[in-house]
């Protein structure tokens, strides 16, 4: 069974948990909070995808964490020690208000917000899903939603244009 950790604020990431749960239809065992304070619980867990929406203070540990991780889908507005992508094998999926990021939002409602995947990507099955726009409703916050429809596109969980 894969495994998904999100790193994230603490009054997010039970809300993108649930939110990932539901969408992807997985055991409630399959999606962790990943925590500086408790990594040491977790630190044999091989995640496949990690989602890391928050700075992770501890770069030794989120590099151990990163080095047996398939994919990672990272907010490139946080402060971040970047370089310890340098060596790893995995893919990167960004997101942000970064013009570089493969996704962003291009506009944002009350309830809604617009992603927009700026250039095509694989799905973890290899199905190419081009750039386009993706109609998503809003989490607490615009980068959660950009999260987690990173994630939501990498497993072939978004509507198919």
């Amino acid at each position: 069974m894969p495994f998904i950790g999100i790193i994230a604020e603490e009054n997010n990431e039970n809300r993108m948990r649930r939110y990932l749960l539901e969408k992807l239809e997985w055991p409630e065992t399959s999606v962790l909070c990943i925590k500086e304070k408790s990594i040491e619980n977790i630190k044999n867990i091989r995640f496949e995808t990690i989602l890391l929406a928050r700075e992770f203070k501890n770069v030794e540990m989120l590099k151990r964490l990163l080095e047996h991780t398939e994919y990672l889908v990272s907010n490139v507005d946080i402060k971040q020690n970047w370089n310890i992508l340098k060596d790893l094998e995995l893919v990167v999926i960004t997101y942000g208000f970064n013009s570089k990021a493969t996704i962003t939002a291009s506009s944002v409602e009350e309830d809604n917000v617009m992603i927009y995947l700026q250039r095509s990507m694989k799905t973890k099955k290899g199905r190419e899903i081009e750039a386009q726009e993706i109609k998503m409703p809003k989490l607490e916050n615009v980068n959660d939603t950009m999260g987690i429809t990173g994630i939501l596109c990498l497993y072939d969980k978004i509507n198919k244009k």
